[in-house]
């Protein structure tokens, strides 16, 4: 993490390689340093810089601005269509900028606006940028460093920080976190695989005196997660589940389960995914990401409730033993399910680790999974679904992602579909063999193996960007802890 200063100075006498200037667009300058508003004002009336949203103008040692290196303009479209994620994403996309280009010093002029307050402004700008600070260069050649920010500097230009010094804290554990799941999604499945998956959560808890428990195979058999085995079957590489436990040291306010879909590879198994499918399956372990680095996060910040883990760990394969379409497995809670498709495997891993999870009689469950095609569909890559049993716990999840900017959306559980569920040779069967309605049924499936009244379930769809876009890096987007944080610390 670099160093971080939020600062009532205004900003013209920053001596960094860049500094960002968002600007709205319009002829009128919001209340910008006067040295500033100058450089803005003349290219603007040069007809280089509009300020539309995102757009960008680099400057190289801009009059005025004595002694930074460059500033870059980047516009933040009309004041009266602001919001914090326009402000988040337009100073991200040009931190992304300053990152490609290796400028190590970069201060961020915060704009004064009437739409939003202040406090909430800062805060937004610290996370858009600290959001674009990475680069994952483990996989390049030896001597590739990877290119990060050394120091940032906030500008206020006059406007009181403690607030946004108060909560700087939380937008660092978050933002870090949100970099933990890109890392861990992004690394290759002949890197991160249940073992060493599980490896790597010791090693994290260990460090943040979180209690950590790893199932192997003989302790899996003995539990009856039967779902997880076969599903880990077919891969030379053998199932895990973790078990971690985050206690505050005062008495918890209340008792919240995560549980995460950990597929480290999927293949489809014997249902077998096509070749282009199979490109990004490495990512398949995004909710068992988010639930470790979310866990950390709690640590790191001595969140006021315990906070359990359960993370479900498998390679999807097709080896000699694989689990075969028509096979019934019968399920941790005793319920059995017929074995239709092979490649909807992420919601008998997690049968098993639900109806463990609700043995806990804790407060809230969520469960976090890059589960259906059905819902990148229904929602792109920019937008996670989100359905459960409580509504209020819904809606402070939905109101989580509108905060953070990691958005969500409500999906029904409707009822009248569990019927498309019912096997005739078992209790229930892993797909409904039609098209429609592919992310409810799921949803609904998985409802079967919850005995609780605060269940929320969160379709992954929003974990992986097929492309760069504002504080976005192509590959895993990180999305997931800092709106579960958000509704924890409070």
């Amino acid at each position: 993490m670099p160093t971080i200063d939020i600062s009532s100075q205004p900003g013209k006498d920053f001596a960094g390689d860049v500094l960002i200037v968002p600007v709205f667009s319009g002829r009128e300058r919001h209340r910008l340093p006067l040295a500033i508003s100058k450089v803005v004002r003349q290219v603007m009336d040069e007809g280089d810089f509009k300020a539309d949203f995102m757009e960008m103008v680099p400057l190289h040692h801009p009059n005025g601005v004595k002694d930074s290196r460059w500033m870059l303009l980047v516009g933040l479209g009309e004041e009266e269509a602001l919001t914090l994620n326009k402000i988040r994403k337009a100073v991200g996309t040009a931190g992304r900028h300053a990152i490609k280009k290796q400028w190590a010093s970069v201060g961020v002029v915060a704009p004064a606006t009437s739409v939003l307050g202040h406090d909430e402004v800062q805060e937004t700008v610290l996370e858009g940028i600290l959001l674009a600070d990475y680069d994952l260069v483990t996989f390049k050649g030896d001597k590739t460093e990877a290119k990060r920010f050394k120091s940032i500097e906030i500008f206020t230009n006059g406007d009181d920080t403690r607030k946004a010094r108060r909560r700087q804290a939380q937008i660092e554990a978050g933002v870090e976190a949100c970099h933990r799941v890109r890392d861990l999604a992004n690394t290759p499945a002949g890197d991160m695989y249940p073992e060493s998956f599980a490896a790597e959560a010791v090693k994290l808890a260990k460090h943040h005196k979180i209690h950590c428990e790893v199932l192997d195979v003989p302790a899996l058999e003995k539990g009856n997660f039967n779902c997880v085995l076969g599903v880990g079957k077919g891969s030379a590489r053998p199932p895990r589940v973790v078990k971690l436990d985050y206690t505050p040291k005062e008495k918890a306010k209340k008792h919240i389960v995560l549980v995460g879909k950990g597929i480290c590879f999927d293949s489809g198994g014997l249902s077998l995914k096509d070749a282009a499918s199979m490109e990004t399956m490495k990512d398949d372990m995004t909710g068992a990401a988010i639930v470790l680095a979310t866990l950390v996060a709690c640590a790191q910040l001595e969140a006021p409730v315990k906070v359990t883990g359960l993370i479900g760990l498998a390679e999807n394969m097709t080896g000699g033993n694989a689990y075969k379409p028509g096979d019934v497995l019968r399920s941790r809670s005793g319920k059995t399910i017929e074995v239709l498709n092979t490649d909807a495997e992420g919601r008998l891993v997690l049968a098993d680790l639900l109806h463990w999870a609700s043995e806990m009689k804790s407060d809230h469950i969520v469960d976090l999974a890059t589960l259906t095609g059905a819902a990148l569909i229904a929602m792109g890559d920019g937008v996670n679904a989100i359905m459960g049993t409580d509504q209020k716990l819904v809606e402070r999840l939905l109101d989580g992602g509108n905060a953070t900017g990691e958005h969500l959306w409500q999906l029904p559980l409707v009822e009248e579909y569990k019927e498309l569920l019912r096997s005739s040779l078992a209790d229930l069967k892993n797909i409904t063999g039609i098209r429609w309605g592919g992310s409810i049924t799921a949803g609904l499936f998985l409802s079967e193996f919850v005995d609780h009244t605060s269940w929320a379930h969160v379709d992954l769809s929003g974990g992986w960007s097929g492309k760069e876009r504002d504080f976005r890096t192509q590959g895993a987007s990180g999305e997931g802890p800092r709106f579960l944080l958000d509704w924890i610390m409070s």
